[in-house]
Protein backbone atom coordinates (compact mmCIF):
# COMPACT_ATOMS: atom_id res chain seq x y z
CA UNK A 1 0.00 0.00 0.00
CA UNK A 2 1.26 3.69 -0.52
CA UNK A 3 2.16 5.82 1.89
CA UNK A 4 1.88 10.03 1.24
CA UNK A 5 2.75 12.53 2.98
CA UNK A 6 -1.05 14.19 3.61
CA UNK A 7 -4.18 13.25 1.94
CA UNK A 8 -5.66 14.84 -0.98
CA UNK A 9 -8.27 17.08 -0.62
CA UNK A 10 -11.15 15.37 -2.75
CA UNK A 11 -9.80 11.35 -1.83
CA UNK A 12 -12.39 10.01 0.43
CA UNK A 13 -12.07 8.79 3.60
CA UNK A 14 -12.07 5.32 3.95
CA UNK A 15 -12.00 1.80 6.69
CA UNK A 16 -7.95 0.85 6.69
CA UNK A 17 -6.75 -3.08 6.48
CA UNK A 18 -7.42 -4.95 9.49
CA UNK A 19 -4.46 -6.97 10.08
CA UNK A 20 -1.32 -4.82 9.10
CA UNK A 21 -0.35 -4.85 13.02
CA UNK A 22 2.68 -7.01 11.99
CA UNK A 23 4.32 -4.63 9.48
CA UNK A 24 3.75 -1.58 11.80
CA UNK A 25 0.83 0.01 10.45
CA UNK A 26 -2.90 -0.02 12.59
CA UNK A 27 -6.05 1.19 12.84
CA UNK A 28 -5.48 1.72 15.90
CA UNK A 29 -3.50 3.89 18.03
CA UNK A 30 0.41 3.25 19.42
CA UNK A 31 1.36 4.85 22.07
CA UNK A 32 5.16 5.57 23.12
CA UNK A 33 7.32 8.02 24.99
CA UNK A 34 6.45 11.10 22.32
CA UNK A 35 3.11 10.84 21.94
CA UNK A 36 0.34 8.79 19.82
CA UNK A 37 0.86 7.28 16.24
CA UNK A 38 -1.74 6.01 13.97
CA UNK A 39 -2.43 6.27 10.30
CA UNK A 40 -5.70 7.20 8.23
CA UNK A 41 -6.90 5.44 4.84
CA UNK A 42 -7.98 7.17 1.97
CA UNK A 43 -9.27 6.55 -1.44
CA UNK A 44 -7.64 8.44 -4.00
CA UNK A 45 -10.30 10.13 -6.16
CA UNK A 46 -8.94 10.14 -9.52
CA UNK A 47 -7.31 6.66 -9.03
CA UNK A 48 -8.87 4.59 -6.91
CA UNK A 49 -6.19 3.29 -4.80
CA UNK A 50 -5.77 3.02 -1.34
CA UNK A 51 -3.44 4.65 0.84
CA UNK A 52 -2.21 5.32 3.90
CA UNK A 53 -0.94 8.78 5.51
CA UNK A 54 0.52 8.41 9.11
CA UNK A 55 -0.78 11.08 11.95
CA UNK A 56 0.35 11.66 15.15
CA UNK A 57 -0.69 14.01 18.57
CA UNK A 58 2.77 14.07 19.56
CA UNK A 59 4.26 15.78 22.50
CA UNK A 60 7.13 17.62 20.42
CA UNK A 61 5.46 16.84 17.02
CA UNK A 62 1.75 16.48 16.02
CA UNK A 63 0.71 15.77 12.01
CA UNK A 64 -2.89 15.26 10.58
CA UNK A 65 -3.66 14.15 7.67
CA UNK A 66 -4.09 17.46 5.47
CA UNK A 67 -1.76 20.56 5.60
CA UNK A 68 -2.99 23.33 7.96
CA UNK A 69 -3.28 25.02 4.70
CA UNK A 70 -5.93 22.64 3.49
CA UNK A 71 -7.36 22.55 6.91
CA UNK A 72 -8.00 26.17 6.66
CA UNK A 73 -9.08 25.88 3.29
CA UNK A 74 -11.81 23.30 4.29
CA UNK A 75 -13.29 26.35 6.93
CA UNK A 76 -13.46 28.52 3.93
CA UNK A 77 -15.34 26.05 2.27
CA UNK A 78 -18.14 25.41 4.52
CA UNK A 79 -18.96 28.58 5.50
CA UNK A 80 -19.46 29.40 1.64
CA UNK A 81 -21.47 26.55 1.80
CA UNK A 82 -23.12 27.62 4.38
CA UNK A 83 -23.57 30.90 2.77
CA UNK A 84 -25.03 29.28 -0.16
CA UNK A 85 -27.46 27.36 1.20
CA UNK A 86 -28.67 30.43 3.09
CA UNK A 87 -28.99 32.47 -0.25
CA UNK A 88 -30.74 30.01 -1.90
CA UNK A 89 -33.55 29.68 0.91
CA UNK A 90 -33.88 33.34 0.92
CA UNK A 91 -34.15 33.48 -2.92
CA UNK A 92 -36.97 30.73 -2.59
CA UNK A 93 -35.09 28.13 -4.16
CA UNK A 94 -36.78 24.18 -4.18
CA UNK A 95 -33.38 22.55 -4.50
CA UNK A 96 -29.71 23.36 -3.74
CA UNK A 97 -27.94 21.78 -5.81
CA UNK A 98 -23.61 20.55 -5.18
CA UNK A 99 -21.14 19.62 -7.16
CA UNK A 100 -19.39 15.85 -6.70
CA UNK A 101 -16.12 17.59 -5.27
CA UNK A 102 -18.13 19.72 -3.10
CA UNK A 103 -20.09 16.49 -1.92
CA UNK A 104 -16.61 15.38 -0.91
CA UNK A 105 -15.75 18.00 0.66
CA UNK A 106 -19.11 17.75 2.85
CA UNK A 107 -17.83 14.43 3.81
CA UNK A 108 -15.58 15.93 6.10
CA UNK A 109 -18.54 17.22 8.23
CA UNK A 110 -21.02 16.27 10.69
CA UNK A 111 -23.52 18.54 8.95
CA UNK A 112 -24.96 19.44 12.39
CA UNK A 113 -25.03 23.35 10.65
CA UNK A 114 -25.14 22.58 6.78
CA UNK A 115 -28.04 19.63 6.68
CA UNK A 116 -30.52 18.95 9.70
CA UNK A 117 -31.74 15.54 7.89
CA UNK A 118 -28.98 13.33 5.96
CA UNK A 119 -29.89 10.05 7.35
CA UNK A 120 -26.83 9.00 8.94
CA UNK A 121 -25.66 12.63 9.87
CA UNK A 122 -27.07 11.78 13.82
CA UNK A 123 -25.02 11.49 16.27
CA UNK A 124 -21.76 13.06 15.12
CA UNK A 125 -21.90 10.57 12.33
CA UNK A 126 -20.74 11.66 9.13
CA UNK A 127 -23.69 11.19 6.11
CA UNK A 128 -22.35 9.22 3.19
CA UNK A 129 -25.11 10.35 1.32
CA UNK A 130 -25.33 11.53 -2.48
CA UNK A 131 -21.07 10.89 -3.02
CA UNK A 132 -22.20 9.54 -6.21
CA UNK A 133 -24.78 12.01 -6.73
CA UNK A 134 -28.63 11.99 -5.87
CA UNK A 135 -29.98 13.59 -2.28
CA UNK A 136 -27.05 14.61 0.59
CA UNK A 137 -30.07 15.94 3.33
CA UNK A 138 -31.83 18.99 3.54
CA UNK A 139 -30.83 22.68 4.55
CA UNK A 140 -33.97 24.07 5.72
CA UNK A 141 -36.42 21.86 4.41
CA UNK A 142 -35.34 22.36 1.40
CA UNK A 143 -33.70 19.53 -0.70
CA UNK A 144 -29.56 19.70 -0.99
CA UNK A 145 -28.83 17.40 -4.23
CA UNK A 146 -25.58 16.25 -5.45
CA UNK A 147 -25.01 16.81 -9.28
CA UNK A 148 -21.77 14.31 -10.57
CA UNK A 149 -22.07 17.26 -14.20
CA UNK A 150 -22.28 20.56 -11.83
CA UNK A 151 -19.17 22.69 -11.71
CA UNK A 152 -17.42 23.23 -8.74
CA UNK A 153 -18.49 26.53 -6.85
CA UNK A 154 -15.12 26.12 -4.36
CA UNK A 155 -13.42 29.23 -3.09
CA UNK A 156 -9.40 29.85 -4.30
CA UNK A 157 -6.62 28.05 -2.10
CA UNK A 158 -4.18 30.27 -0.84
CA UNK A 159 -1.55 27.69 -1.42
CA UNK A 160 -1.22 24.64 -3.72
CA UNK A 161 0.74 21.43 -3.17
CA UNK A 162 1.76 19.28 -5.34
CA UNK A 163 -0.13 15.57 -5.33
Amino acid sequence: MQRRTYAGVFDQQVDGPQNEHKTGHSNQAIGGAYGIGWYEYFKDAITGEVYSVRCSDGVNYSKQAYSPEDYEWFDNVYFALITRCREAIESGASVICVSKNERRLMQRWTHAVLLESAKEAKDGVQSSEGLEGGLVGHHCGVPVMCDIALEDRLPERSTERAA
